[in-house]
C-alpha cells in the first residue's frame, strides 16, 4: 500500500512535471514570437502592405518580437529601440536574399491553365497537350520570381483539374499584386496562325498587361498585342490579373518553341522583367 509520504512525493513529482511542461510551452511560444532578420535593409512599414510608408530599413541580424500576424505580414517590435511596424515575413526570413528587390514584398499568383482531364488545346497530331506546357512555363516563372524574394503561389503544381471559380480565390485571399494565367492558343487549322497575345478585363489590370506585353516583345514569336476580354479567371477577381497566350500549339513553328525549356525560361525572365517594371511604377 502507498502511505501518505509516498503519496506526497508522487504529488510533488506530478506538480514538478506539470511546471516543467508549462515552462517549456511558454518558452516554445516565446521562441515562436522571436524573429531575427536575415537580409539587409528589410523594410519596416506602417501598414501590412508593400505600398505603405516605410518607417525604417532593418539591418541583417535585427532581433524582433512578433506581436501579431496578418496575411503573411508580421507586426513586430525592434528589441533594441522599441520601434514597431510591419514586415513581410517571407522577406525578413529569406535565407538566400542579400537585399530585398523591388519585387521582394510582392505577392504573385501563377495559374497554369487546364490540367488533369482538361487537356486544353492540342497540337496538330494530338500528341502534345496545352496543360503540359502551361505548367512547365509557370514552374519556370515561379523559379525566376523566387530569386527576387517575391512570395509566389500557384493554382496547381501537378497535373490536376482546377475549377475555374477557384482560380481567383488565392489572389483574393492573399491580396496578390498580380495574378498571371498561362495558356497556349489554337487556331483550329494547322499552321494558320502564330504569335503571342495578352488579355485583361478589369481597369486595374491595364497597367499590368501593358508592362508584361512590353517585356514579352523580346520573345522570338510575334507579339500580337493585348486586348480586353471577359475570360472568367481575369474577370471575376478584384486583384490585377492577366491571361497570357504564349504561342499557337497547332502551329509547328510555335510548338517547337513552346516545347523548348529555353523558350519557357525566356518567358519566365521576361515576365520577371515586366513585373519588376510594374511593381516599381505602382
Amino acid at each position: 500500500m502507498i502511505n501518505s509520504i509516498q503519496k506526497n512525493k508522487i504529488g510533488l513529482s506530478v506538480l514538478a512535471l506539470i511546471s516543467l511542461a508549462t515552462f517549456l510551452l511558454v518558452l516554445s511560444l516565446a521562441q515562436q514570437n522571436q524573429l531575427t532578420t536575415r537580409p539587409d535593409d528589410v523594410p519596416l512599414r506602417k501598414e501590412p502592405n508593400r505600398t505603405s510608408k516605410k518607417i525604417v530599413s532593418l539591418k541583417s541580424g535585427t532581433k524582433l518580437t512578433v506581436l501579431k500576424r496578418q496575411n503573411g505580414w508580421w507586426y513586430v517590435r525592434d528589441s533594441k529601440d522599441d520601434t514597431k511596424g510591419w514586415v513581410a515575413s517571407w522577406v525578413a526570413n529569406n535565407t538566400f536574399l542579400k537585399k530585398p528587390t523591388p519585387l521582394s514584398e510582392a505577392t504573385i499568383v501563377l495559374d497554369p491553365g487546364h490540367g488533369g482531364s482538361d487537356t486544353g488545346a492540342l497540337s496538330y497530331n494530338n500528341k502534345y497537350y496545352e496543360k503540359t506546357y502551361t505548367l512547365k512555363t509557370a514552374l519556370a516563372t515561379r523559379k525566376e520570381l523566387e530569386k527576387t524574394g517575391a512570395r509566389v503561389f500557384m493554382t496547381r503544381t501537378t497535373d490536376v483539374v482546377v475549377p475555374l471559380l477557384y482560380i481567383p480565390r488565392q489572389a483574393e485571399k492573399y491580396q496578390a499584386d498580380a495574378q498571371i494565367s498561362f495558356h497556349f492558343d489554337a487556331s483550329g487549322t494547322h499552321n494558320s496562325a502564330s504569335g503571342i497575345s495578352q488579355y485583361y478585363y478589369n481597369s486595374n489590370s491595364l497597367a499590368l498587361v501593358k508592362s508584361l506585353s512590353s517585356s514579352l516583345n523580346n520573345l522570338p514569336l510575334e507579339n500580337r498585342g493585348y486586348d480586353s476580354t471577359p475570360y472568367l479567371v481575369i474577370k471575376d477577381v478584384s486583384r490585377p490579373a492577366v491571361l497570357l497566350e504564349l504561342g499557337f500549339i497547332d502551329s509547328d513553328k510555335d510548338l517547337s518553341y513552346i516545347r523548348s525549356s529555353t523558350y519557357q525560361e525566356k518567358v519566365a525572365k521576361d515576365i520577371r522583367s515586366g513585373l519588376m517594371n510594374y511593381i516599381q511604377s505602382n
